[in-house]
């Protein structure tokens, strides 16, 4: 029998090959088991309760008595749908969808609409949904321009006049399906219902518990731990020291909190801040004042210094993302320009006056900055500005005052005629093509009574234990789909359909 020799370096590297083969199938064994851990860790569990903060303070969960500030106005589009549902509601690109209602219909006018409602559904106290009670919390909520019915199965509304934005209309603002018993005490069908809610003067914590019948799913969470009318200051400190999960984030905030080693998220520039002349004031009846207040603005300052990168410059009322022809319009200071318009007078005219009061809403995180940045610019070119907040400025006439006003919705033909109606600028009948949308808007701003500066980011600070966060592109809440790393599966909990 032959004998096969083999390389001395042979004989010793057979080992090292064995055992290089055998690491290497460790290696990849523990890889793979990792890989599997982390897959599971990212997976949604149920249970825990999530601690989450706010600025404004509400005083009521009822769609009945919607709020007329915007700041307020945003705070309640994000925490009545925790509740409360819609016939409608909006996806990830902003269109109109099934939410109570799974089918609808118009006629070619858009006058009479008839939405089928869904089937099975129960607000959270056992009380089944019906055209009748659908029907009596829509009537509340649109009011008298409509007539809603209900028949058998359906819902219909009735409109005054044409209404083709409806399916907009209803998947924003107040209109909510609710079920208002003897007691006053509103149910809704959302994933959460209330627990408790702080009485006048209480510590203002509101308790909402997982609604286990929700006809979307039950959400992943227990229980929701919201406290209100926490100063934002407050609200960063209880991120990064782990006594809160969710908090709002103002704009000058978000980077700091990052370097803290707080994960953050933001939604698209959603929210306008701008400069509103008070039409009662002499300052406002000099166009060409106006107009050089408009050329006098750094916004490009205002957005990447002031708030940090969190802005986008306003050259119009909505931001690119929603309009598509934002940047066609103007936005770049001209400083030599502002001081021609100031110096420009008729024979005989009154000298304009060059003392502005600029007021800014005190409980506005950023508000302030913005504001003396914005003074900074006007007395570049002559204009003495005197800054104060509303609190200071109590029974003091003002000239212009700086406002903020999140988007309505994620439409721009309805968010457009919104913001035109607050500012007291005429509405076109037709807002529903982009040039006809263009064309009020460059009409509005030339008038400079309205003169936007920025978009401003919706921004949250997260905990380490917060999982499945997901921004819409027009920023808000979507706490029934966030789960907690750290929690434990609620015994029985069924999983979303």
């Amino acid at each position: 029998m032959k004998r096969t020799s083999f390389p001395s370096h042979a004989i010793h590297s057979a080992p090292r090959l064995v055992l290089g083969i055998a690491a290497t199938a460790a290696c990849f064994a523990l890889s793979l088991s990792a890989v599997r851990r982390a897959a599971a860790s990212a997976r949604p569990v149920y249970g825990g309760t999530l601690r989450v903060q706010m600025r404004e303070h509400l005083t009521a969960l009822d769609p009945r008595v919607w709020p007329t500030d915007p700041a307020e106005q945003a705070a309640a589009q994000r925490l009545m749908p925790l509740v409360f549902d819609r016939l409608v509601q909006f996806d990830d690109r902003g269109e109109p969808q099934p939410a109570l209602a799974v089918s609808w219909q118009h006629d070619a006018q858009s006058l009479n609409w008839q939405f089928r409602l869904r089937d099975g559904v129960k607000f959270s106290d056992g009380t089944a949904l019906t055209p009748d009670n659908a029907a009596a919390s829509l009537q509340q909520t649109l009011g008298k321009d409509f007539q809603v019915r209900a028949l058998p199965g359906t819902v219909q509304i009735q409109a005054a006049r044409s209404a083709p934005d409806l399916l907009v209309e209803l998947a924003a603002g107040p209109h909510f399906i609710f079920l208002a018993p003897l007691d006053n005490s509103l149910t809704g069908t959302g994933a959460f219902r209330v627990l408790t809610w702080p009485a006048a003067g209480a510590t203002p914590v509101v308790s909402l518990g997982a609604n286990d019948e929700c006809w979307a799913g039950r959400p992943f969470v227990d229980k929701i731990e919201l406290t209100m009318g926490v100063d934002p200051q407050q609200q960063a400190n209880a991120v990064s020291f782990g006594e809160a999960d969710v908090v709002e984030l103002s704009a000058s905030q978000v980077r700091r909190e990052q370097q803290r080693g707080v994960r953050t998220v933001s939604s698209e520039p959603a929210t306008l801040l701008a400069l509103e002349f008070d039409t009662s004031r002499p300052a406002a009846n000099d166009q060409n004042l106006r107009a050089a207040v408009s050329l006098a603005i750094d916004r490009a300052a205002i957005a990447n210094v002031v708030l940090q990168r969190q802005a986008a410059v306003a050259a119009g009322f909505l931001p690119q993302w929603l309009s598509g022809y934002e940047s066609l319009l103007r936005a770049a200071p001209d400083l030599a320009r502002a001081k021609e318009l100031l110096s420009a007078q008729a024979p005989g005219e009154v000298p304009r006056s060059t003392s502005l009061a600029l007021v800014y809403d005190s409980s506005d995180a950023d508000a302030r900055a913005v504001a003396e940045r914005v003074a900074f610019n006007l007395r570049e070119v002559g204009l003495a500005v005197q800054v104060f907040s509303q609190a200071s400025a109590a029974g003091r006439a003002s000239d212009l005052r700086l406002v903020r006003i999140p988007l309505r919705a994620p439409d721009p033909a309805v968010t457009l005629a919104a913001l035109l109606t607050g500012f007291g600028e005429s509405v076109p009948a037709d807002l529903e093509t982009s040039e006809s949308r263009f064309a009020a808007e460059r009409a509005a701003i030339e008038s400079f009574r309205v003169i936007p500066l920025v978009h401003e980011t919706e921004s949250y600070g997260l905990g380490p234990h917060v999982r499945n966060w997901m921004t819409p592109l027009w920023g808000g809440w979507r706490l029934e789909e966030v789960s907690l790393s750290a929690a434990e599966p609620a015994a029985g909990a069924a999983r979303n359909q």
